[in-house]
């Protein structure tokens, strides 16, 4: 079966229907409002799913002492023993818990999501390809799902699609819930108001559950046109597409561009994986001033005003209209939250098309974003971070620098 999650309005309140064949299945909602708290506290309110009337079948509930514990101790993968982290449990209609939704860190380039429901465990494996996001669902050794997502966006409006294999379709309640659960892990954009908006995204993902992927299983299962279907989806978000009328492209041009895609998109793998893949340490505050004095730059203590502190050490490099900042905190998880509120913090304040980019590998993350006329970097190994906002005409000469500092 082939269903689509579509997000129906952004503006305010996060919503969201589930649909097969244009019929309205379920509806969801998800946190909208932008609320900075320690030990992720916002996560406290409610994902909701409900019928078509309104009627709840889930929601979810967020433990933060469980979750502070697992964040805390989440290196402990490296003894043997998973992390479970941003874990939500499931509670359905009447109150009884059903199961939960959350991370699994197994070990070095190691991770999935997991669905625990009715007293069974079913494996999600995602993977970012570039342009698209993607889920493997598992139970056991056979998949049975995949949720597929174009990266990217028309006014802030996600869509993913659902491809569930027909003796599972009793999980199309289940699978609806989780697909709307990782939209607000990974999608969400917290207390934005915007009227047209475009984002244009690329996003890869290293890990060694990558294999899991597999580019032929709707094919195989399904059959070539619902593949060449999901294809033109995916190339064409749903905006485009409602402009783009309802003309289908030539298939035989679709494949040859998906070919060419394919080969360009190994090359980028091999050379990303080369770069961040290789051990990486975090740079020594005191290499970070020598280096940036010797491409020309002042240095100093300082770190940036806009965004709320938290780190131990902080030093800002600054040549003509250039500026760099070095921040240092006392752990990993302060130095993520650091990034993920600067990323959030830049986003909120961009209008109008904007592009943006983003890489997780195992020591850290990466997040560029190109609006109005300037651009911005965001680079994270272990606990020290690195951010930089200049005009786009000093594009390159940033990246040269940050490529020399291992960022």
């Amino acid at each position: 079966m082939f269903i689509t999650i579509r997000q129906v309005e952004a503006n305010g309140k996060n919503l969201f229907q589930v649909e097969e064949d244009a019929e309205i299945l379920f509806r969801a909602q998800t946190p909208w409002a932008n609320i900075r708290a320690p030990l992720h506290i916002e996560n406290l309110r409610k994902l909701i799913f409900t019928d078509v009337d309104g009627n709840e079948a889930f929601h979810t509930t967020y433990s933060v002492l469980e979750n502070t514990m697992e964040e805390i101790s989440q290196y402990k993968y490296l003894f043997g023993t998973s992390a479970q982290l941003m874990k939500y449990q499931v509670i359905g209609r009447g109150g009884q818990a059903l199961g939960a939704f959350y991370t699994q860190i197994d070990g070095i380039f190691a991770s999935q999501m997991i669905i625990e429901y009715r007293q069974r465990i079913y494996n999600c494996y995602n993977r970012a390809l570039g342009k698209t996001y993607v889920v493997s669902v598992f139970d056991g050794e056979r998949q049975i799902a995949q949720i597929s997502k174009p990266l990217d966006v028309w006014d802030r409006l996600d869509v993913f699609y659902l491809h569930l294999d027909e003796a599972y379709r009793h999980m199309l309640p289940i699978l609806s819930f989780f697909t709307v659960y990782v939209d607000a892990l990974k999608f969400n954009r917290p207390g934005w108001i915007a009227g047209s908006s475009v984002e244009k995204s690329w996003s890869y993902t290293f890990d060694r559950n990558n294999d899991k992927y597999d580019p032929d299983w709707v094919s195989r299962t399904f059959g070539r046109e619902a593949a060449w279907h999901l294809e033109e989806l995916l190339q064409q978000p749903q905006k485009r597409l409602a402009q783009a009328g309802s003309g289908l492209k030539n298939r035989r041009w679709i494949r040859g561009i998906m070919l060419a895609g394919g080969l360009i998109f190994i090359l980028l793998a091999a050379v990303l994986g080369w770069r961040l893949l290789r051990p990486t340490d975090p740079l020594p505050p005191q290499d970070f001033v020598d280096e940036m004095q010797a491409h020309g730059y002042g240095v100093q203590s300082g770190a940036p005003n806009e965004i709320d502190g938290g780190w131990q050490l902080a030093y800002a490099a600054e040549k003509g209209e250039c500026r760099i900042w070095y921040l240092s905190f006392a752990s990993v998880s302060q130095a993520r939250q650091f990034f993920l509120q600067a990323k959030n913090r830049l986003l909120e304040e961009s209008a109008g098309a904007y592009k943006q980019s983003s890489v997780d590998f195992p020591q850290g993350e990466k997040y560029t974003l190109n609006v109005n006329d300037s651009y911005t970097v965001v680079s994270r190994i272990e606990n020290t971070v690195i951010l930089s906002i200049v005009p786009d005409c000093y594009q390159d000469g940033v990246q040269d620098i940050l490529r020399g500092l291992g960022y």
